[in-house]
């Protein structure tokens, strides 16, 4: 129980790679606020099954790609828990089109969604991280961000989480002599469990080693991060994706690909 009595606030965590997060620190002993933006059945859900664990949860309403909603949600967090000792920052929406066919909602929605939302809950949660004098942030990226390379038909989202690993390694600086550290997982391609059989087996083709990653993954290298076994760890991009590098292009022929990213938050 590497996590016992601390508080965690996860985004997007009604399901998915937020879900597994959520469950992953629970079982780790967090307490844990699971964010919905509209499946409010499925974050109780999420509440449930970690209160079967014997954790402590909350489910709390919030569109965090708004700054007011961001506030709030942090404020009722620290409301009913005292503190947030991990902020995941993991919602993150997508829209596979090209962008000729974009429009500009869609495009100011992506870059607010998944970058945005994690300018807007760093600062609301930094100042109580810093009166405490610790503190885990955790983003959620895209493996390989850290490469600059074309993503034709995803280049909103691919240019905000890039935006994203550029954050993290800022605040990172930022915040060393805080005792906060700031880091980044980048998931490649992850099977949801909603995948046709056609579209996996074509995506694991393009992975090196020869399957799709799994939510659970994803979530035990953020549990490793929320841990004093990685006190020493910031500014760092873990890259949960089975050695993927993207090699193979989207191209506009696969307009299923957007599955394996898309979350109801």
């Amino acid at each position: 129980m590497k996590l016992s009595g601390r508080v965690a606030l996860v985004t997007g965590s009604s399901r998915g790679i937020g879900k597994a997060i959520a469950l992953s620190l629970a079982q780790q002993g967090a307490n844990v606020a699971i964010n919905y933006n509209t499946n409010e059945d499925a974050a109780i859900e999420v509440v449930k099954q970690i209160q079967t664990l014997g954790g402590q949860a909350i489910s709390v309403k919030a569109d965090v790609s708004v700054s007011e909603a961001s506030d709030t949600l942090v404020n009722t967090v620290i409301e009913q828990f005292g503190v947030i000792d991990i902020l995941v920052n993991n919602v993150g929406e997508f829209f596979f089109k090209p962008l000729n066919v974009m429009n500009h909602h869609e495009w100011h929605y992506v870059l607010n969604s998944n970058l945005s939302s994690v300018y807007y809950l760093c600062h609301a949660v930094l100042p109580k991280m810093r009166t405490r004098g610790q503190g885990r942030i955790i983003n959620i990226g895209l493996s390989p961000t850290y490469l600059v390379r074309g993503a034709p038909n995803i280049a909103a989202y691919a240019i905000a989480k890039t935006g994203v690993l550029i954050l993290t390694r800022s605040l990172a600086v930022e915040e060393a002599a805080n005792n906060i550290t700031v880091n980044c997982v980048s998931p490649g391609l992850i099977d949801n469990g909603h995948l046709p059989s056609e579209q996996k087996e074509w995506m694991q083709k393009r992975v090196p080693m020869g399957r799709l990653g799994l939510p659970e993954e994803v979530a035990e290298a953020i549990a490793f991060l929320a841990s004093d076994s990685a006190s020493y760890i910031s500014g760092a991009n873990i890259a949960v994706a089975g050695a993927w590098d993207w090699e193979d292009r989207l191209t506009n022929h696969d307009q299923d690909v957007h599955n394996l990213f898309v979350e109801d938050k």
